[in-house]
């Protein structure tokens, strides 16, 4: 019997989450280390940035503060109230203004380094996550705890672009290219999916049905 929705989709997040931590994992030992190291001088850059943000939220807390004091002040009058706010939106625009002003000869050198974060977790996912299904021939720690498995023609090649190139590496690729398009690409692949699992006779997504393949309930011998 073609395992549901939930199953599936609380299998996936598991391994996901397995993967996600792996990659943190090196990005801190290694990976952290190797691209600061592509970005010259980065910890004088990086610091005076850190001083620069903290520097913007220290004046943010006294701009709140002095709102507030300021609303307190006015008590029941309404037009003291407006003043207020109006004196606060004024001064906000000016921090926000010179905020941008101070961060913006390290937006250049900080940009290219936080864009190579997310290549390295994009990368890093897809490779794992490959390494990972194939090792354990699509019989994921996800999968396991759920009861479910593939049922079909699985071997190398069919769990690869079930479990890696239909399900993520479209995703990732959008992902990488736009944040926002990869997070819509995702909803929109997660709504399909729920679609055809809960509302068709075969319960299949459309790499199962392009595979040949199902995902079944595997009983509690798996």
């Amino acid at each position: 019997m073609n395992a549901g929705f939930l199953k599936r989709a609380f299998s996936s997040l598991t391994d996901i989450i397995i993967v996600m931590m792996v990659v943190y994992l090196t990005f801190l030992i290694f990976g952290r280390t190797i691209l600061r190291n592509q970005v010259e001088h980065f910890d004088d850059i990086y610091s005076a940035y850190q001083e620069i943000l903290e520097a913007y939220n220290a004046d943010l807390t006294v701009l709140g503060e002095e709102y507030s004091a300021a609303v307190t002040l006015a008590g029941d009058n309404d037009e003291l109230k407006a003043l207020a706010q109006l004196n606060y939106q004024q001064k906000m625009q000016i921090l926000e203004m010179q905020n941008t002003i101070d961060v913006e000869p390290f937006n250049r050198e900080l940009s290219k380094y936080f864009l190579s974060i997310v290549y390295y977790f994009a990368l890093g996912f897809l490779v794992l996550t490959t390494i990972y299904v194939l090792a354990v021939g699509g019989k994921t720690l996800g999968r396991r705890i759920m009861q479910i498995k593939l049922d079909g023609p699985v071997h190398s090649v069919s769990v690869f672009f079930h479990d890696v190139v239909f399900k993520y590496f479209f995703i990732i690729i959008v992902f990488v290219i736009s944040i926002y398009g990869g997070v819509v690409l995702l909803l929109l692949s997660v709504v399909i999916d729920l679609l055809l699992i809960s509302f068709t006779r075969r319960k299949a997504t459309l790499r199962d049905i392009l595979l040949k393949m199902n995902v079944v309930k595997a009983g509690y011998g798996y």
